[in-house]
């Protein structure tokens, strides 16, 4: 019975590791800069120390072996503590009960001193703490020295700080969600105490058997993987200004590609040797098999699973979940686009014997050629002689043909290459094709005849047709973009809502981003840029960036305003090393010159190469995304000055 439970503990202290590990790196990745995650980290390390030391234990056989493991493993022991009281004044931070925070601030440094004092003299090997007691067996353990008492006192009164601390911020939260959650934290955050805490120094072995001292270390293992991960999930809620489904979703991924797989791989490991005896196999090669079967099957299995997992979250958005995941599959791309048009062009060439074709359609910098099958340099030699501005619009001046019949006089003659308009059901204008033939070659190679002239119709329709349905993409997405910063600021006023406090209640009105006009208010100061008469009146004065370089500025709000603007802008520039041509300079080059630059529209549009209708729908993309810009620096003076994500 006891080698049983002591393998079925080793296989628990392995699981505890596993989780405190995973749970530790995603909390950290999750929201570093919160001091409450600072000190839950601090709580899991001394988990994951603890746990360690006992790991070893099982498996030690020489006395100095574990003499050295039993001290080295209460560097975890006594972080604990310390961290309870770090994490109780974080968390009263958090509640904005600053008065109490403070005062207890020297606490926390006292809590690690004291820790730091009581690992020195356990490593030291004195006998004030502990002492070896019991060298060897199940159950590796030392006995209590005259010290030890004053740590258990230091223990409980950290347990207690932080539960009074986990009690106070919950009464002063206004939202269900926020009291919710602090009832999960007060529930579970004892976890790291009942993992690491030295039972046995207490109670003596002597007073129960072994096998009952294993179950209830096996017993209070299960417990522990339990509430930490509760306790974690709690944690990962405060200070984080994003919804609530995706702390959830990342939460669950996380928890199946870290504990669930690792958990799972060292149960099949520790099965390994049973499993080889029964079946009289060398435990090499089951290990060899079981990896690769365990490395195939575990991905598998948790992409079956997650869907599953993803409408228990999602129970009420699970509709639009769904749409929404699938959407890539659905969606046409670009190189779907790309990938269409050139086979069809190939459809289209090769039963006429025309060598070079292409295609012409509008993208985000006006129409250009957006598919060639043939000789590239053919097409170049075409656009070089008869520009593609030119010839848009002759194109768009011919007269709509339904049928596109090759005979008809649909077709543009252009040097050595027929061009044949596309258009939208409706008639609108969407690029042409373009053949490397006059109309007597085509009708020569058959091109007039009843098949061909179907065959021909119905592939240029499908290529209007995917035209039409990439523009129409191209003008929802644009939209979505648009819609950005307005979903992030109802996203960030939210999670806010949901965690204010009375004293963080009256400061949300303050915070201008949160204004469902934010992006108008970016625009309106950018064109009052240089000193209009609105730039001085404008509610960005109030942001936080803004305040922050008031000083340096002289006190002059207006110059502090146009120095935030600035700084927006700079960081809209893109690397040296991007295309000069790519969409990211285009923005940025349109902003420095309309607003840094007091270049008028038509000097701007004229020197992008671009119409002026076409200058405004990419200024409105550029605005926005100098709000976003303004958003992050907001974030960032947000974070600096509560220490939240």
């Amino acid at each position: 019975m006891v080698p049983f439970l002591e393998r079925i503990n080793e296989i628990l202290f392995a699981a505890v590791l596993i989780v405190s590990f995973s749970l530790l790196s995603y909390i950290i990745l999750q929201n570093w800069r919160s001091d409450i995650v600072r000190a839950l980290s601090v709580l899991l390390a001394g988990v994951i120390i603890a746990y360690s030391g006992d790991l070893l234990l099982a498996r030690a056989q020489r006395p100095a072996t574990i003499e050295f493991l039993g001290r080295a493993q209460w560097l975890g022991i006594v972080l604990v503590p310390a961290g309870y009281i770090h994490f109780a004044n974080a968390l009263l931070a958090f509640g904005n009960a600053n008065a109490i925070a403070q005062r207890w601030r020297r606490s926390v440094y006292f809590a690690y001193l004291s820790s730091f004092i009581i690992f020195l003299l356990v490593v030291l090997g004195t006998n004030l703490v502990i002492h070896t007691g019991i060298p060897s067996g199940p159950i590796a353990q030392f006995q209590a020295g005259p010290l030890f008492w004053v740590y258990v006192i230091f223990f409980i009164i950290a347990m207690g700080t932080a539960l009074l601390a986990i009690l106070m911020v919950r009464r002063a939260a206004l939202t269900p969600s926020q009291r919710r959650r602090l009832g999960y934290l007060g529930a579970t955050f004892a976890a790291p105490g009942i993992g690491v805490f030295p039972f046995l120094l207490v109670a003596s072995p002597s007073m129960l058997p072994v096998s009952v001292i294993l179950m209830l270390q096996a017993l209070a293992s299960l417990i522990v993987i339990a509430m930490i991960t509760v306790m974690t999930y709690s944690v990962a809620f405060q200070g984080v200004l994003i919804p609530e489904r995706l702390i959830k979703q990342d939460f669950v991924r996380w928890w199946l590609y870290g504990p669930f797989v690792g958990i799972a791989t060292i149960l099949f490991i520790q099965a390994v040797p049973v499993m080889a005896q029964m079946l009289g196999l060398p435990a090499e090669t089951l290990i060899t098999f079981g990896v690769m079967v365990m490395t195939v099957l575990m991905p598998i299995f948790v992409t079956q699973v997650k869907p599953y997992l993803d409408a228990l979250i999602y129970r009420q958005d699970h509709a639009e979940i769904d749409y929404l995941r699938n959407l890539p599959r659905s969606v046409f791309t670009r190189a779907d686009l790309r990938t269409l048009l050139e086979n069809s062009l190939v459809a289209i060439c090769t039963p006429l014997q025309v060598k070079t074709g292409f295609v012409i359609a509008p993208g985000e910098d006006g129409f250009s050629i957006k598919a060639i099958w043939g000789s590239r340099r053919e097409v170049r030699r075409l656009v070089s002689e008869h520009p593609i501005g030119d010839l848009i619009p002759r194109l768009e001046a011919m007269p709509y043909d339904a049928s596109a019949s090759l005979d008809s006089g649909s077709f543009l003659v252009v040097g050595s290459f027929c061009l044949l308009p596309l258009r939208s059901p409706d008639g609108m204008f969407l690029g042409a094709i373009g053949l490397e033939a006059t109309t007597d070659q085509l009708r020569r190679n058959g091109g007039t005849s009843p098949e061909m002239r179907r065959m021909v119709t119905g592939l240029a329709h499908q290529i209007e047709l995917a035209l039409t349905t990439a523009q129409m993409q191209r003008q929802i997405f644009d939209a979505l973009r648009g819609l950005a910063p307005e979903m992030q600021s109802l996203q960030r006023l939210s999670s806010r809502l949901e965690q204010t406090t009375p004293l963080t209640l009256a400061t949300l009105d303050e915070d201008v981003v949160l204004h469902p006009e934010f992006s108008q208010l970016v625009k309106e100061a950018l064109t009052q840029f240089w000193g209009g008469p609105k730039l001085a009146e404008s509610p960005l004065i109030g942001l936080r960036s803004v305040r922050r370089v008031l000083a340096e500025q002289g006190g002059s709000p207006t110059q502090a305003l146009q120095t935030v603007l600035r700084q927006a802008i700079a960081n809209l520039r893109p690397d040296d090393q991007i295309d000069p041509s790519a969409q990211e300079w285009l923005l940025y080059n349109l902003l420095e010159g309309r607003f840094l630059r007091r270049q008028t529209v038509r000097d701007v549009a004229h020197r992008l190469a671009m119409s002026e209708s076409d200058f405004y729908r990419k200024q409105r993309a550029a605005i926005e995304e100098v709000a976003r810009q303004i958003l992050l620096m907001e974030e960032h003076e947000y974070e600096n000055s509560t220490g939240r994500r």
